[in-house]
């Protein structure tokens, strides 16, 4: 436990003070901005402000999580890049903690500036409405639907770059984010909308009132991932993307085991 600690508060520091990680950021949460301008009243319109926050995270779902998992895809390959693997691998300290103390430092650190965003629309809601109790249910929102996506992909950017480039991990991983989350499931079969999309849809939907029906296109073979919306099915969603996360940090862990013996 005192591995994980120290490595997942090092991790966070280190990650925390990069200003590539709040530029990247800030920089997104602007183009958001750019290309929402026309939604931004179907945010600020609404009268209820659990459903005006929900709106405002399927708009900050669209771009801020690609980048944060660009952000993160060097964080394990970085150590043997810059040579300092194999002093950490003889330490005391056992090789899961570490990697389990990385994710969550390294994770943590990078979803940070996505939470201070969540609240800032919350307070610009609350100016515009007068309704302050946004701050809650962006704070609830982002832990019960942003969450767990975010650890998802901080899993997945993670893992897959120790079995390819890290550069070629970000060209597919920006491709798969767009495809599996973005694309309304009308235009080409898609993940989005499914209870393993990382977007959270059916969190939004079931939990915080996001009013807009689940799309299931006659035909779209990932129609039996878009089961109907309720309480079951929204925690199902939740569990399935904890499942693929603790199965990519096991991937993880198995090549990382490999590649030092």
């Amino acid at each position: 436990m005192r591995s994980f600690v120290a490595t997942a508060r090092y991790e966070f520091t280190m990650q925390w003070r990069k200003r590539s990680v709040w530029i990247v950021t800030g920089v997104l949460a602007l183009l958001v901005v750019a290309i929402s301008a026309g939604q931004l009243s179907f945010v600020f319109g609404a009268s209820d402000p659990k459903v005006a926050m929900a709106r405002a995270t399927m708009l900050l779902q669209v771009l801020l999580p690609v980048g944060y998992g660009c952000l993160l895809a060097d964080r394990l390959v970085r150590d043997r890049r810059i040579g300092v693997a194999e002093v950490l691998e003889a330490t005391p300290a056992g090789e899961t903690a570490r990697l389990v103390g990385k994710y969550v430092g390294s994770c943590a650190a990078t979803a940070f500036p996505i939470l201070v965003l969540f609240l800032v629309v919350a307070a610009g809601y609350g100016v515009a409405e007068g309704e302050w109790a946004a701050a809650g249910w962006a704070f609830a929102i982002f832990v019960v639907v942003a969450l767990p996506g975010l650890a998802f992909v901080g899993a997945a950017a993670l893992a897959f770059p120790l079995v390819m480039p890290a550069p070629l991990f970000r060209v597919l991983f920006v491709g798969y984010w767009f495809w599996g989350n973005a694309v309304n499931p009308v235009a080409m079969p898609t993940t989005a909308q499914t209870v393993v999309a990382p977007e959270g849809s059916y969190g939004l939907r079931q939990f915080f009132g996001y009013d807009e029906e689940i799309t299931r296109p006659p035909g779209d073979p990932f129609n039996v991932l878009r089961p109907e919306v309720s309480a079951a099915t929204a925690v199902l969603s939740i569990a399935l993307l904890a499942v693929l996360t603790a199965l990519l940090l096991a991937g993880a862990r198995a090549v990382q085991s490999r590649s030092t013996r």
